[in-house]
């Protein structure tokens, strides 16, 4: 008896024909017709069709038949049909007295499938239609990806066997009963495993069961892989919508991925027996990451523009025919990669459809009826699990609410750890039902399309709301909302409105998709608030600088919109502060250094000895003379206090009503003195989180001094330059506070001895006598001991120098090498450190020896080959003619940071390094721009590095003035300039670390402190500074 097919859906590319109403069929490529045409099958076997048409034998392919005693099963039978010309798979029980002909009348010959769609009245539901007239493909089949097998379950260490959940026994049935099931489709199979996962049944609410494998312990002991989902809220954000729209549901999607044998014993359970998963289980962590890469993967062959999440496929089209083509193509491309759809789910060439949760039409995006229907059926909760779940449930809907973080805070209020009384009253009903009410009568979102996107801010008391939109578009695409931290809440108006600028800035910029952001806000000028013209402003600096970087962004336009001007902004006072008016240097009666200094005590790990120096003078035809200098010694603390003490020493040599400058080389004390003093006076010296400020006590008596005082204006200078008005006076203010540190120093030193050493008293009194000195002692030196008990050589043409004891040289010679102000020094550099205050006969020698003796150095730094250059360099003999440029790195990543930009001047050598978090264009332009408003550089070199030679780096360069200079390619010696510093960074960063176990970002600006500060033989002996 031959099998009867009928034709159901035939198109001009591919038909369904099924056996009978419970058939399954597989649609095959026609492109097999020719290989198949080679493998013809010389069993018979009669194929008819519906219209009463027999196939011949050559028309059959691979027909597999299995034997179970007197039943034949036939395995798979492909034939070809020239009628639909196509090669379908058919699978069906054998023998033929289980195969009946269907009468004529039971056969339902449908219209060609674009017949269907293309018919008048019908184009939003032919599609279903026609679907629905094949029971057959409302089936849910598992796939087979046997061609990728995955080991997926790399277990860090044995979990332990995990017993079996007690399982009801109404349960029991129908669970054997899917397990059953789902090792006959192949994907459990029994096994004997060392673990074991509990297995417990979900009632589902039409009384069935599915089964869940409880893999926490599992997943517990596995490594998580890096690969991750989409993010569904940027898909779904940035989603195109076109006329025709078709989802397809990947049907058991997990259960299509084969599991390699060597990864199926992880996901062993027990119900009755023990079985295991032969596919990519359920509950299994990585398992949606895995899956989703596969699918990916997949459709990026077949279709890059359609979208995927998880197990759902999206495309769209305007053209019919083009859409049906391109699902048609991933139909098929997924059932050759052994993957089936549930076509029950899935939703063909439609004007609207459901996806991630909304629908999508032609006039945007909307809540899903199912979501809407639910939000009207609910009621106040009367458990905290209940009011949990509500808010999980507003949450999802949040983007179509404005204000919708204000409006929801005291619900949220409810659910806090800390929060008083967790009692529903009557308000929380109103705020429910208002919520609730927006969100059933909440208007359709526009997705995103290439237009610029415009971005509205409106701030609140307690949060704020941005609303994006499409330029050009008055329907919104999403309302954002936030509520201010409790650091926020206590800022001004202009500096809540940054807040919501750089928090809409930030998040946003993936969806303008390289379009431009504009802003609008209700603060004119935005791009030119400085925290200076914001009266009484709260945030502290490192928030400004944030803030600066988004109102600088080159992609970001502000608009100015009076209308988004809420209460409270309007009734802000506006008055500006008037800015610091320095007087010419010469309309000053006085003009006051100051500078501070602390360094680390021979013999000591963590004691310091500090000073502060203040230089009074006048200034006249730019010349500086001083008068007078005050020194204060400080013992034990910091340079950052040393500083302020400096500050605080020359505001009480500043005389009343007198005009009066104090020049400082700190940023901290300068800045603390003209911004943030009033503010921390008036707070009783907290900071914006309500923290005690550090030198409370201090800056009291500097706010004290400063009502007295309203003629004294404080400046800043960058401390040890080359050039500039202020040079002479700092340098004299640092050589007072050096020379302070430095006598407490020697006297520490002095004191850690009881007594001199034989040797040196026998040199001094050799040295009075003019008798033989001892071995080591230079003749033409002589040598005393001073009222304090300290030796000192007196060298021709250098000075006194202080001869330490024997047992005192080590120490000195650890603290110039390995100290906080050396980061593990060359040979040359340690020996002239440790002769600027001390001598002692083989100071050289012993000093060479213990540095090439150090474990670290020998561990990070390579040897010295030197080589011929091969280029000339560019050489300046004034500060900032040519300023050398080059990458470090990438180094180990360090949070965000994983380079340094690295500069350095071509005449002083002096070093600036700026962390990175990645060597573009864009983030060394934005770096330079403040260096350049900085320093005037005349030029820079650097090698051919991408960033350094991107056209927008070479443009806005030429725009600021700046010459652009580059070595020839593969000669790093061009640069060798820069090259040689990045070698001492690295090396001396290192060093730093292994030596703390701290992050190389925190001793970044320490190690350059100390790089500026080594001697350098191209220097003659000097430091860069």
């Amino acid at each position: 008896m031959p099998v009867v097919l009928r034709t159901l859906l035939r198109n001009k590319k591919w038909a369904v024909t099924l056996l009978d109403s419970a058939a399954e069929v597989t649609i095959c490529r026609q492109s097999l017709k020719d290989h198949l045409d080679a493998t013809a099958t010389s069993d018979y076997i009669a194929v008819e069709t519906a219209d009463g048409r027999v196939l011949p034998p050559d028309r059959v392919y691979d027909l597999t038949i299995q034997i179970e005693g007197d039943v034949e099963r036939i395995i798979s039978v492909i034939f070809w049909d020239e009628l639909t010309s196509d090669i379908l798979l058919a699978e069906r029980d054998w023998p033929p007295e289980h195969v009946r002909k269907l009468p004529p009348g039971e056969d339902v010959i449908l219209p060609s499938f674009f017949d269907l769609v293309l018919e008048a009245d019908k184009k939003a539901y032919a599609a279903e239609w026609a679907l629905a007239q094949a029971p057959a493909l409302y089936r849910n089949p598992v796939g087979w990806d046997k061609d990728s097998p995955c080991h997926v379950i790399p277990v860090r260490s044995t979990p332990h066997l995990q017993p079996q959940y007690p399982v009801k026994h109404e349960a029991k049935a129908p669970v054997t009963e899917i397990l059953s099931q789902l090792e006959y489709q192949g994907v459990i199979e029994p096994c004997t495993s060392a673990m074991n996962n509990p297995l417990f049944p979900v009632a589902k609410p039409d009384h069935s069961y599915r089964i869940v494998v409880d893999y926490r312990h599992l997943n517990s002991h596995t490594r998580t892989y890096a690969i991750q989902n989409s993010h569904s809220t940027a898909l779904i954000n940035n989603i195109v919508r076109k006329k025709n729209k078709t989802t397809l549901d990947i049907s058991n999607g997990f259960f299509c991925q084969n599991l390699a044998h060597d990864s199926r014993d992880p996901s062993a359970f027990s119900f009755g027996s023990q079985k295991r998963f032969c596919r990519l289980p359920q509950g299994y962590k990585n398992s949606p990451g895995l899956f989703s890469a596969r699918v990916t993967s997949i459709l990026h062959e077949l279709d890059s523009d359609a979208l995927s999440y998880v197990d759902d496929i999206y495309l769209t089209d305007n053209a019919l025919d083009i859409h049906l083509a391109r699902v048609d193509r991933i139909i098929l491309g997924f059932a050759d990669f052994g993957y089936k759809f549930n076509f029950k789910k899935s939703k063909i060439a439609f004007l609207s459809v459901l996806f991630l949760g909304y629908e999508l039409s032609n006039e945007g995006k909307s809540l899903a009826p199912h979501f809407l229907e639910k939000c009207a059926q609910l009621q106040p909760p009367n458990t905290l699990k209940k009011l949990q779940s509500l808010l999980g449930f507003f949450n999802f809907g949040r983007t179509y609410i404005p204000d919708y973080a204000e409006r929801i805070r005291p619900l949220y209020e409810l659910i806090q750890p800390n929060f008083s009384s967790r009692r529903w009253t009557i308000e929380h009903t109103h705020i429910l039902r208002d919520i609730q009410r927006d969100m059933l009568e909440a208007r359709h979102l526009y997705t995103r399309d290439k237009t610029n996107l415009v971005v509205r801010i409106i701030a609140g008391a307690y949060g704020f709301t941005y609303v994006t939109f499409n330029e050009g578009d008055t329907v919104p695409i999403a309302y954002k909302s936030h509520l201010y931290s409790n650091a926020e809440k206590p800022f001004a108006p202009t500096e809540k409105i940054l807040t919501a600028v750089q928090m809409a800035v930030t998040k946003e910029r993936p969806l303008a998709q390289g379009k431009r952001n504009i802003v609008v806000s209700p603060v004119p000028a935005l791009e030119a608030v400085t925290k200076a013209s914001v009266p009484n402003a709260k945030a502290l600096h490192p928030r400004w600088i944030q803030w600066a970087t988004s109102l600088t962004a080159t992609d970001v336009d502000y608009v100015f919109d009076p209308r988004l001007q809420t209460q409270e902004f309007l009734q802000y006072e506006q008055e500006y502060p008037a800015p610091l008016h320095i007087l010419p240097l010469d309309s000053y009666n006085t003009i006051i250094y100051t500078d501070g200094s602390a360094q680390p005590v021979v013999g000591t790990k963590h004691q310091y000895s500090a000073a502060g120096a203040a230089v009074c003078g006048i200034m006249e035809d730019g010349v500086f003379h001083p008068h007078n200098t005050y020194i204060q010694t400080l013992g034990d603390c910091t340079a950052q206090l040393a500083e302020l003490k400096a500050l605080l020493l020359a505001l009480k040599h500043s005389e009343t009503g007198t005009q009066t400058l104090i020049v400082c080389d700190s940023y901290y004390c300068v800045q603390s003195y003209n911004e943030y003093l009033n503010h921390w006076k008036l707070n009783g010296f907290r900071d914006s989180k309500g923290n005690t400020i550090k030198h409370k006590i201090l800056w009291g008596r500097v706010a004290d001094l400063k009502d007295k005082l309203p003629s004294v204006h404080v400046v800043h200078t960058l401390g040890h330059q080359r050039v500039g008005i202020h040079v002479a006076g700092n340098a004299l203010a640092d050589e007072a506070a050096k020379t302070s540190v430095a006598m407490a120093s020697v006297a520490a030193v002095t004191r850690s001895g009881t007594r001199l050493d034989n040797e040196i008293l026998v040199a001094v009194k050799a040295s009075a006598a003019d008798k033989t000195l001892p071995k080591g002692y230079p003749t033409n030196y002589t040598y005393h001991i001073s009222a304090q008990n300290v030796a000192y050589a007196t060298i021709p043409g250098v000075g006194d120098r202080v001869i330490p004891n024997e047992g005192q040289r080590l120490e000195l010679i650890t603290a110039a090498h390995e100290g906080v102000a050396s980061a593990h020094a060359g040979i040359q550099a340690t020996i002239t450190i440790l002769q600027q205050r001390y001598w002692w006969p083989g100071l050289c020698r012993r000093t060479k020896q213990y540095v090439l003796c150090c474990d670290i150095c020998q561990q990070i730094k390579g040897s010295n080959i030197k080589r011929p250059l091969q280029t000339s360099l560019l050489v300046s003999d004034k500060p900032l003619q040519c300023v050398y440029l080059d990458h470090c790195g990438p180094l180990q990543p360090d949070g965000a940071y994983k380079y340094i930009l690295v500069a350095v001047d071509s005449c002083s050598r002096f070093l600036w390094v700026w962390p990175q978090r990645s060597a573009d264009a864009r983030t060394v332009i934005k770096d330079l721009l403040i260096f350049i408003g900085t320093y005037a550089v005349a030029a820079f070199h650097s090698d051919q590095g991408p960033a350094l030679a991107f056209k927008a780096f070479r443009d806005t360069m030429r725009t600021m003035g700046v010459e652009l200079h580059y070595s020839s390619p593969y000669h790093p010696e061009g640069n060798s300039v820069v090259e040689r510093r990045n070698r001492d960074l690295k090396q001396s960063l290192t060093a730093r670390v292994l030596r703390s176990g701290r992050s190389w970002v925190h001793h970044l600006y320490g190690v350059q402190r100390a790089l500026n500060n080594l001697p350098r033989r191209s220097l003659g002996g000097k430091v860069s500074i």
